[in-house]
């Protein structure tokens, strides 16, 4: 074996070799296309026009992104009914367990609707299309409870029938005699 040490070894300890090397500053580099530096004189301070612009920008996208999150339960409708569709409606643990998965989840959104639109509800300006985005996200979410309760209608498991309640009615007593034939 060699005892010399290799020559990457050695160069990092010598300081003449660190003094041999030439960095190349990045400030000598050109600007990539589309980038232009502005010196601090270049800034100039925000006009009252461009304030309020910028404001006016700011209130649209809240208020698109408001719409979004109304419309996000809409998606979920077609794929929701064709789920309850094809799961069946004989008493099985997976149909039973879509429609109350249909119930449970527009219940906890509906009562979640604050803390959806929270970020949105801040702005004075759009408060108003805020809320009726907060309504139809609501109307949405009624729609797939809907959808679960139909399910639960198809199974059997809704008491919406004559025959539901028998063991609550009290008997029809005939004051008139009859006889068989």
């Amino acid at each position: 074996m060699s005892s010399e040490a290799p020559t990457w070894a050695r160069c990092l300890v010598e300081p003449e070799y660190l003094k041999s090397i030439s960095v190349v500053s990045s400030n000598t580099l050109p600007q990539p296309p589309g980038f232009s530096k502005k010196q601090k004189s270049q800034t100039r301070s925000v006009s009252k026009e461009e304030g309020e612009a910028n404001r006016e920008r700011i209130n649209a996208l809240q208020v698109k992104k408001a719409w979004q999150l109304a419309f996000q339960p809409s998606k979920a409708i077609p794929m929701n009914f064709f789920m309850s569709y094809m799961s069946g409606t004989s008493l099985q643990i997976i149909p039973i367990m879509t429609a109350l998965m249909l119930l449970t989840g527009p219940v906890k959104s509906v009562l979640q609707v604050r803390s959806t639109f929270k970020g949105l509800l801040n702005n004075e300006a759009a408060y108003g299309q805020v809320l009726a985005a907060m309504c139809l996200y609501v109307f949405f979410q009624a729609v797939l409870m809907a959808i679960g309760l139909q399910k639960l209608n198809a199974m059997g498991l809704l008491p919406n029938k004559h025959s539901d309640w028998l063991a609550w009615e009290t008997p029809m007593a005939y004051s008139m005699q009859s006889y068989a034939f």
